[in-house]
């Protein structure tokens, strides 16, 4: 099995990166970073998703698993005391298998079509002036949306950005999409929905309008396109695979991330 090591550049984890390549050697494990089955990813949530958008042309071939360094995040579940235990349920297959399509973004603009992909969602906001959009949903209008923005998350990044929002949080192993709205504007001339909207993780939704200064983000990059035209996002067949220890459950997640 071939192993990479992928850590959080932005705090000292020299000590427990050496205890996993150490962990590679002794274990009979090939180190790889280039072409990996596993990818060990050490630090929290960002990092995962670091890890995620840098292996993005395997990903259908490539498993996660995560070793925290004093990071909150609902992706990793061992801590840098747990990496033996971690690769003894590695070498033995005893790890738990998850599976979670990423979202496609599909941006138009006068300069042409871009494609992004990402784990938890994907933003449109304009923080300069009242972004208008037109949304639709599977070619059926829902509204015209007047605020700062929208954001859509998959059913892992529901526990990111869009709770921040007051969206609501979606059981992980769920196939379903979020929107959720962004600071709007509700008076007697402009209405919107005004709560989170959950629909099938095999809707369309596509935002069409002036923005001319608006932004679009996804996970944790922002693409600035002055000339969009329109933003259409769905679930992509990439697929984003974590492995857990056999134990794992999301509702122990949520207490240890949000609660305990």
């Amino acid at each position: 099995m071939k192993v990479a090591v992928f850590v959080n550049q932005q705090k000292p984890i020299g000590d427990i990166s050496k205890v996993i390549h150490q962990q590679v050697a002794e274990r009979g494990f090939t180190l790889d970073n280039d072409n990996p089955d596993v990818v060990i990813f050490v630090g929290g949530d960002g990092t995962f998703l670091r890890a995620v958008h840098h292996y993005l042309p395997i990903l259908n071939s490539v498993k996660f698993i995560g070793v925290g360094a004093g990071h909150l995040g609902f992706f990793y579940d061992f801590n840098p005391n747990e990496i033996d235990q971690l690769f003894s349920l590695l070498k033995e297959g005893k790890l738990k298998s998850t599976r979670h399509h990423l979202l496609e973004g599909k941006i138009t603009s006068e300069s042409g079509v871009d494609k992004i992909y990402a784990v938890n969602e994907i933003r449109l906001e304009n923080p300069f002036h009242t972004l208008v959009t037109d949304v639709k949903i599977d070619g059926e209008t829902l509204e015209t949306y007047r605020g700062n923005g929208l954001v859509v998350s998959s059913s892992l990044g529901s526990s990111a950005y869009n709770k921040s929002l007051g969206g609501a949080l979606i059981d992980h192993s769920l196939d379903l999409l979020e929107l959720t709205e962004i600071a709007t504007i509700q008076n007697n001339i402009n209405r919107s929905l005004g709560a989170s909207l959950i629909v099938s993780g095999d809707s369309h939704l596509s935002f069409t309008g002036n923005f001319k200064e608006a932004l679009v983000g996804y996970d944790n990059e922002v693409v600035h396109q002055g000339d969009v035209l329109c933003l259409e996002v769905c679930r992509s067949d990439k697929i984003v695979t974590l492995l857990h220890s056999p134990d794992y459950r999301y509702i122990k997640s949520l207490r240890r991330s949000f609660i305990k």
